[in-house]
């Protein structure tokens, strides 16, 4: 199901004194909002598999045990402090340190054996995440006071349908935080001040908002310069791209797409969007795509790659603003900025600490425009 080719693109190069700046001026919102998060697709966490990853600032290991179940574990042995996902070993159920064969239970973390046959002390337990698996996604939970799973993911809708393309992954790695791309969605108006796919402002309709998630129905007049026509051609008038946005707390994207093309005809399209804060200075934004197969391989593959490299260019132009921006609890909003806000009332869910991601006069604004 999954063929992946990952292509890294670099993102802009930032000073440590430029990087602190916009850290204080971040300061009010936390890196680190309450939710699943991506560790891994599933496809790429066979059995005995150990990876080590870094999640919302916990240095963190990830195993497949020989049951088959994933789990996930602080990194750090509590014996001498070695990283379980830089040489452990998946025995059973259970992981091995590397560096003194400490064993440790991967359902609760807890050392069930040391190989000298000493007694096991009782701080020997490692911290356990939460994990869950949902539509080819490894996803670990985070809460920044540790509570336990406030939601679970549904599972996402169409993806196992058949028809479609190999998938095609594109990674970055950048500074910026995760309510500013999150609720980029909702901010149609920048569509055809910076990217050539539209000459208009997308139409924006509220969809499906419903506890953790929350669904954008948009419509885009495609522009000649996106469709690569001379500019003497004219579109047909009706022609739209349809898309569906929908966010499963602020860490999955799901994006689905009916692209209408010249002489009446259309296909579809779709992406996974995960964002997943590694720290308090980077996201790691990773996102599949594919395409509805056509009848030929090679047109599937060239329509793959034509939709992949939009999508990334538009995704790199907005990674240019994302990473020197600053946010504003009080931004000068203007009435077509309402989706924004709304957006913002909803994201309010998943911050512990009470943060005026939207004043109660502009959220008051938002809802008068639903």
């Amino acid at each position: 199901m999954y063929s992946l080719v990952e292509r890294i693109p670099p993102h802009t190069a930032r000073t440590d004194e430029t990087y602190t700046m916009l850290a204080q001026q971040r300061s009010s919102l936390t890196p680190f909002p309450n939710g699943w998060y991506l560790a891994s697709y599933s496809h790429l966490l066979p059995v005995g598999a150990v990876v080590p990853l870094k999640v919302c600032g916990h240095e963190l290991v990830l195993f497949r045990a020989e049951d088959g179940k994933a789990h996930v574990k602080e990194a750090h042995c509590p014996h001498l402090g070695a990283h379980l996902g830089h040489g452990g070993k998946v025995e059973g159920g259970c992981i091995r340190c590397p560096f003194h064969g400490w064993k440790f239970d991967g359902e609760s973390g807890a050392c069930v054996q040391i190989p000298s046959g000493d007694r096991i002390p009782k701080a020997a337990k490692l911290r356990a995440f939460h994990v869950r698996e949902v539509s080819g996604m490894v996803l670990v939970w985070y809460h920044e006071r540790g509570a336990a799973p406030e939601y679970e993911v549904p599972p996402l809708p169409g993806i196992d349908e058949a028809g479609w393309s190999p998938w095609k992954r594109t990674t970055w790695t950048l500074d910026a935080t995760i309510q500013d791309i999150s609720e980029n969605d909702a901010d149609v108006c920048h569509s055809p001040a910076m990217h050539t796919i539209t000459d208009d402002i997308p139409d924006l309709a509220l969809g499906l908002v419903e506890g953790p998630v929350f669904t954008w129905n948009i419509k885009i007049k495609p522009s000649i310069a996106w469709m690569g026509l001379p500019s003497f051609v004219k579109l047909p008038e009706d022609m739209r791209t349809h898309v569906e946005v929908r966010r499963t707390g602020l860490g999955i994207g799901w994006i689905r797409a009916t692209v209408d093309l010249p002489f009446g005809r259309s296909t579809r399209v779709q992406t996974l969007a995960n964002t997943t804060p590694i720290d308090e200075r980077t996201i790691r934004l990773d996102m599949l795509h594919r395409v509805r197969a056509a009848p030929l391989r090679p047109l599937t593959g060239l329509f793959l790659r034509g939709y992949a490299l939009t999508f990334d260019t538009t995704v790199e132009e907005d990674i240019r603003v994302w990473e020197n921006k600053v946010y504003l609890t009080r931004p000068a909003v203007s009435k077509s900025d309402w989706g924004i806000m709304r957006f913002r009332q909803w994201a309010k869910q998943f911050y512990s600490s009470s943060l005026p991601l939207v004043p109660d006069e502009l959220a008051t604004a938002a809802a008068g425009s639903d």
